[in-house]
Order: C-alpha cells, then sequence, then structure tokens
C-alpha cells in the first residue's frame, strides 16, 4: 500500500510538472525574472533608493539587478558603448568592510579576502595589488576607493585593472548602516576610469 501510496504522488507530481510547461508555466516565469532583472528606469530609480539617488545617471548606463550572490544583494550598471559593467553589493553591515578602511593600512588584506568571496565560482584572483588609492566626489558625498590589478584564471584576458569604491546608507526600515561597495573588474587593456567616474559622480549617495 505504501508502495502505491509513493507512486501516486511521483505521477502527481510529474503530471504538475508537464502541465506547468504546457500551459506557459516556463515563459511566465522567465518574464517575471527578465521584469525584475530589467525594470523600467523609472522603476528602478524608484525601487533602489537604498543604495542612491540614480535618477541623473546618464543613458548610456543600462541599470539592472541581481538575485542575491553569496547572500548579498547586487544591482548593475552596465557602459553600454563598451559593455563594462560596474556592479554595486549591499554588504548589509559596515563590519566586512567601510569606507574609513580605505585609508587605513588593512585595505589590501580585507579587500582581497572580500574579492575572494565575491568573484564568480570560476574566476581565481592572484598577484592582487592595490596601485592607487583617491577619492571621487559625488554631489558632495565623500567614495573613497582604490585601483588594483590582478591576474585571473579560466577566462580570454589574464590581467585585470579594478575599482573599488566604497559609501554607507541606510536601508529602508534598517537601524544602523550598511556598506555598498561598488565594484568594477575589467581586461587591462580595455581599462576606462572616465567609465567609472562618470557614473559614480552621477549618483547621490
Amino acid at each position: 500500500m505504501g508502495c502505491l501510496k509513493s507512486l501516486f504522488k511521483k505521477i502527481v507530481v510529474i503530471l504538475i510538472v508537464v502541465a506547468f510547461f504546457a500551459f506557459g508555466g516556463f515563459s511566465y516565469v522567465k518574464k517575471l525574472i527578465n521584469d525584475y532583472q530589467n525594470p523600467p528606469r523609472n522603476e528602478f530609480v524608484k525601487a533602489e533608493k537604498d543604495y542612491g539617488d540614480f535618477s541623473s545617471v546618464s543613458s548610456d548606463y543600462q541599470l539592472t539587478r541581481s538575485f542575491n550572490l553569496f547572500g548579498y544583494k547586487k544591482i548593475n550598471a552596465k557602459y553600454i558603448p563598451t559593455g563594462q559593467k560596474i556592479t554595486i553589493f549591499d554588504l548589509k553591515d559596515t563590519e566586512k568592510l567601510s569606507s574609513k578602511d580605505f585609508t587605513s593600512n588593512e585595505i589590501n588584506e580585507k579587500t582581497s579576502l572580500l574579492l575572494d568571496k565575491l568573484k564568480d565560482s570560476f574566476i581565481t584572483f592572484e598577484d592582487f595589488k592595490i596601485v592607487q588609492k583617491g577619492i571621487y566626489i559625488s554631489k558632495g558625498q565623500k567614495v573613497p576607493y582604490i585601483k588594483f590589478s590582478a591576474k585571473v584564471k579560466n577566462v580570454p584576458f589574464k590581467n585585470v585593472i579594478g575599482i573599488m569604491g566604497a559609501y554607507e546608507t541606510k536601508n529602508e526600515k534598517a537601524k544602523d548602516y550598511s556598506t555598498k561597495l561598488i565594484l568594477t573588474v575589467v581586461d587591462a587593456k580595455a581599462f576606462n576610469p572616465t567609465i567609472v567616474s562618470s557614473f559614480i559622480r552621477a549618483v547621490r549617495f
């Protein structure tokens, strides 16, 4: 009797799955995902205020959002002419990394460890080196940053240049501030600092 019940349950599950695909369930889910990741710009600006005010960002940047990665929510700005992507992670708190860390002697170790957690699983960073420190000024807000070089495995290009910056904001209904980490990593030969600086300076954090 127990075997019959188990078999019946399996058949019901299979029928549900078949019906799901037969009646357009896959297309519906795909549309939901696409609508979430690629909302109209005015909707994005309104919904992502936890990160800042993006209303002045040029239309050359395509604004999208992604599902959580290793527990960190993130949004993206892709510079359409070149395809360079800038990602902003919400680290949820200020303990892992904060804007103040960018002026400390621990920034090299902290950023290296954090990059190792945020990277795509098939990419491995090697020879991480900070080559420059600086500050972007965005609508009167200071955003400290570092420029770094590194080598990576398992990608067509081996030498990369990156920019990492940080600022703090309070998420809606949150009591404490959280660090928002700005990150872009590109082929060293294609790196263009203006793409990052123009984006950051257009945002009101």
